[in-house]
């Protein structure tokens, strides 16, 4: 089974940015808050676009655990 990239549904702060690649990674995803937070200061807002470019081209993890990816999700 493939192993993809999302944004957190479960472990997220703003968008789940951080928790998307905690997932990813199998990591702690406080772990990678803090490492984004280094990054923050270290790069003088640099990290913040990078994060906010995140945002928009990860996409959104599936509603369910157990349903292909590309398939809508229809609600009633």
């Amino acid at each position: 089974m493939e192993k993809k990239l999302y944004r957190s549904r479960k472990n997220r702060m703003l968008f789940g940015v951080c928790g998307g690649l905690a997932e990813y990674f199998n990591v702690d995803p406080t772990l990678v808050r803090i490492l984004f937070i280094i990054l923050l200061i270290g790069s003088v807002g640099t990290a913040v676009l990078l994060y906010l470019l995140l945002a928009v081209v990860m996409p959104e993890e599936p509603k369910t655990g157990g349903e292909e990816i590309g398939k809508e999700i229809k609600e009633e």
